[in-house]
């Protein structure tokens, strides 16, 4: 024999008509409610989020943006030098002929002990490069405890004499404060003239296309803001033209190596005029009578 269990009897069903109308009222007010609430709660978010866009708009227009994340990362490195054992002990540096030490130190702005990990080397950098012979640099952590700094300096290539003063000049023509003078600075150029620096760049120019001749070159003077003269170590001025300065170098160039221009009694060798040449001999003292510039 097969048990089942026994069924459950069925209780009568309410009458349908009721129930359907309870259920259609219930989703009608539940409709009645999304309508309303929906569109405000989404502008809600909207007016938000443009509160929230204008404000940043307004920080970042205003500049105080940019001062509040660099007092954020601050406080970022105050924390990590407490909680960091990488302490500063030595700086490596590297490239310096003419920086003067004690600049390079104020430059870093560091001391011993400093937590290495909490040194700004953007910062460190930045000052290294506004020091007057320092061209670029570079400021890397060399964990556990030490800086390398590399410079790339500027070169003089002449000096300046203004007057009673002496200025180094770069390629650039760009003038170099130094407390002294650096190594070498007896065989660099001498220039004279009132803004001559800012013309030294076409002066070297053009004394690469002789280097025979740009050899024996002790100073030079920039004339009336027009054009060059040259002075040879023998004493020797090659007045040159204000205008097609290069073909007047070549002219000379070739008439040295025929007839021996620069070796012989001529003080002065005047190429102001394309299709003429003028020779002043020397004086009794060795000196020439000086001529029109």
């Amino acid at each position: 024999m097969s048990l089942r269990p026994e069924p459950t009897p069925r209780r009568p069903a309410a009458p349908r008509r009721d129930y359907d109308r309870r259920k259609r009222r219930g989703l009608v007010r539940k409709a009645g409610r999304v309508v309303w609430r929906q569109p405000m709660v989404l502008g809600m978010v909207v007016l938000a989020l443009g509160c929230g866009g204008g404000t940043g708009w307004l920080a970042w227009h205003e500049g105080w943006l940019g001062t509040v994340q660099d007092a954020i990362e601050g406080v970022g490195r105050r924390i990590v030098a407490v909680v960091t054992p990488f302490k500063l002990a030595d700086v490596t540096l590297r490239g310096r002929d003419y920086v003067e030490p004690d600049d390079i130190r104020a430059a870093l702005n560091v001391k011993t002990g400093d937590s290495l990990l909490a040194i700004d080397l953007q910062a460190a950098r930045k000052r290294l490069e506004a020091i007057d012979w320092v061209e670029s640099a570079t400021v890397e952590r060399r964990l556990p405890n030490a800086l390398f700094v590399t410079l790339t300096e500027r070169r003089a290539v002449a000096i300046w004499q203004n007057g009673n003063e002496y200025t180094l000049i770069d390629k650039q023509g760009r003038t170099v404060r130094a407390k002294r003078m650096p190594p070498g600075a007896e065989t660099l150029l001498l220039l004279g003239g009132v803004a001559a620096p800012d013309h030294v760049g076409e002066l070297l120019l053009l004394l690469a296309y002789e280097p025979a001749i740009s050899r024996q070159l002790r100073a030079a003077v920039w004339v009336g803001q027009r054009r060059w003269n040259l002075i040879l170590s023998n004493g020797v001025e090659i007045w040159l033209p204000a205008d097609d300065a290069v073909a007047a170098f070549h002219r000379l160039a070739k008439l040295d190596a025929q007839h021996k221009l620069l070796s012989r009694e001529f003080g002065v060798v005047d190429l102001r005029l394309p299709d003429k040449l003028y020779l002043r001999r020397r004086g009794a003292g060795g000196d020439s009578t000086p001529g029109p510039a």
